[in-house]
């Protein structure tokens, strides 16, 4: 069954064409991802399609064949309740979705506001429907789970894939590499131009001048001008093809990695074994209510990145404003700077300096990696807007720039990737990857934390968890296991018939896991 047919949408702003959909339907068994950077105009085009009040104009035709039921984003800094908020709104809104069977789903940004295991049943709710679903979404672990479609708005245009977002994602990994052969190729063909063009140009000059071989009288019967000509045509056609070539070369972007030769100052370096903040053992507290506790001495050293988790309500925010404000019982290292993102990063601006301005003055890395985070931030075009004129996206992500480039050996990251689309979110997974100082950071997106691979703090059963901790509950249990395989190996060895490839089998993996402890140790 059709669900909705979309031909020739148009929808456009004061600026011009927001997107433009030539042809788009959404059909049986269709979970559908809509992604594309912040701006481009999905929420737009899911109003659009429910027949949503839009300030834009629309042109075009849209087909609906069923009742649509819609969850807005929800826009909720409250950690506590911002996710039952929103696990309610979607369950009222797949109970609306049972007494219709032709209907159609949509939402926006739905785990914006969920832990990891709200996340889980969302997609365990969402694939057990049968009706076709419309999301948007810049969670990509989300999307690699659910979807089997995806409409990308870019270039002012919807583009869409048949497929998973894992598909997608190696469909374009395929695509700049075939522009990028594709540029490189066109670079040879431009130097050959270049060169056929310097021939032309010199072959030209040569046919006016009279050889040393040649006598006088033969010179000046030899019409030479309507060579001269053709060679000058043909070289003025080269340097029109040269121009238009070069006009048309789109040069691929080319990330450069940050290392501490791209930091202009060297007062924030530490050893990477220099303790910047060591806490004491502690309850951490809110209005005279106990969160959790710190049950053994912790630190946090020079160069250490450490993912802070845990569900909605446990403490997290709470325990990173305390460490920004050393509200806690710390020791704080003298050399320490700490730059600090917080959930509510959103607020007004009074700022009446430019982008470029404000950042230049307080970026510690050299201009190239300056220039390359604005870029990958969406800010590259509003450098010389005032901070104060700024839209709330992009506010967002000035501030979190400003963070990301100042003068700081420690960044705390309260959930950084709010309201950022999938290409800001890539970028800003780069920067922590390459980040040359500690970091300690509060993320519910999956793929963000699975490719930062951070070491693991988790706040759970009102207590705050370590690495540690998980290797010494991990060792418990192999040793469990080694002394029932010893025991076993025991009875084996005194049993009579007893075979000896199981006894050598018993033997080996006890020495491998043996081995295992002491390589983790």
């Amino acid at each position: 069954m059709e669900y909705i047919r979309i031909t020739n949408l148009t929808v456009e702003n004061r600026d011009g064409t927001l997107f433009y959909a030539p042809h788009l339907n959404i059909q049986d068994n269709q979970i559908i991802g809509l992604i594309g950077d912040n701006g481009v105009g999905k929420t737009t085009l899911i109003n659009t399609i429910a027949q949503m009040s839009t300030i834009f104009r629309v042109t075009g035709q849209i087909q609906r064949h069923c009742r649509i039921v819609l969850v807005p984003q929800l826009l909720n800094n409250d950690e506590q309740s911002g996710g039952e908020k929103e696990k309610e709104a979607i369950t009222q809104a797949i109970i609306r979705l049972g007494q219709a069977r032709d209907s159609l789903l949509i939402l926006d940004e739905p785990t914006s506001n969920l832990d990891i295991e709200q996340q889980r049943w969302l997609i365990k709710a969402l694939s057990s429907l049968k009706q076709p679903i419309l999301i948007i979404s810049h969670d990509q672990s989300f999307l690699q789970k659910l979807v089997n479609f995806i409409w990308h708005i870019k270039d002012h245009q919807v583009h869409e894939f048949k497929g998973s977002y894992s598909e997608y994602c190696q469909f374009l990994i395929a695509e700049e590499k075939r522009k990028n052969i594709e540029y490189h190729e066109k670079l040879t063909k431009i130097k050959k131009l270049k060169k056929d063009q310097r021939d032309a140009e010199i072959k030209s000059q040569k046919a006016t001048k009279k050889k040393k071989d040649m006598s006088w009288s033969d010179w000046k019967i030899k019409d030479s001008s309507k060579i001269e000509k053709r060679l000058s045509r043909i070289s003025t056609q080269l340097k029109k093809r040269i121009t238009s070539e070069e006009a048309a070369l789109e040069k691929p972007q080319v990330h450069h990695t940050i290392t501490l030769s791209n930091v202009k100052t060297t007062n924030l370096d530490l050893s990477q074994k220099s303790s910047l903040v060591r806490l004491g053992i502690q309850d951490v507290v809110l209005h005279g209510n106990k969160l959790f506790s710190i049950t053994k001495d912790l630190q946090i050293k020079g160069r250490e990145k450490i993912a802070l988790t845990g569900k909605n309500g446990v403490g997290k925010s709470v325990f990173l404003a305390k460490l920004f404000h050393q509200k806690l019982n710390a020791w704080f290292n003298p050399q320490l700077k700490i730059g600090y993102v917080k959930q509510n990063i959103a607020q007004e601006a009074a700022e009446r300096e430019t982008v470029i301005e404000t950042i230049s003055k307080i970026s510690v890395f050299d201009k190239t990696t300056t220039m390359q985070l604005l870029g990958d931030l969406h800010l590259r075009r509003f450098l010389n807007n005032q901070v104060c004129d700024l839209s709330g996206g992009q506010l967002v992500c000035y501030k979190l720039a400003k963070v990301l480039l100042g003068e700081h050996n420690l960044l705390i990251l309260d959930e950084p990737d709010n309201f950022l689309d999938i290409s800001a979110i890539n970028a800003l997974e780069t920067f922590l990857k390459n980040y040359p100082f500690a970091i300690i950071l509060v993320s519910h997106d999956q793929n963000l934390l699975k490719n930062l691979n951070f070491a693991i703090w988790e706040i759970k059963n009102h207590k705050l968890i370590t690495a540690s901790d998980f290797s010494s509950h991990k060792n418990t249990n192999i040793d469990n296991r080694i002394n029932l395989l010893q025991f076993k190996l025991d009875k084996l060895i005194t049993a009579p018939n007893a075979s000896f490839k199981e006894i050598e089998n018993i033997s080996r993996e006890i020495n491998n896991l043996k081995h295992k402890i002491s390589k983790e140790n």
